[in-house]
């Protein structure tokens, strides 16, 4: 069976061959904007969609784009419903957005 790791904290996590750089559970919820704002990822309704909010205010976040410590993703729609959030650099560059060490 293969294996597969989270980009960010290199844990164990499901592999699923169509979202090679997907980050666990814990690591998605880091998520936070530009500016550090935390993030929530959610599907619109039972029939899915994407849609983001600034988890501090509740108002919508416009972008797919995040940072979880230093990394930069990107979240969406999962093929089969659900959220998935992967990064989009190796976990080893980070081009210095919030949260990122060194």
């Amino acid at each position: 069976m293969a294996t597969q790791h989270c980009p960010i904290c290199r844990a164990a996590v499901s592999p699923y061959p169509r979202y090679p750089r997907y980050v666990c559970a814990e690591c998605a919820a880091k998520a936070v904007s530009v500016d550090g704002r935390p993030l929530a990822f959610f599907n619109i309704d039972m029939a899915g969609g994407f849609s983001a909010r600034y988890a501090d205010s509740g108002d919508e976040y416009p972008k797919n784009e995040c940072f979880i410590a230093g990394v930069l993703c990107r979240a969406d729609e999962a093929r089969f419903g659900g959220i998935v959030i992967e990064a989009v650099a190796d976990s080893s560059t980070s081009d210095g957005g919030p949260g990122a060490t060194g």
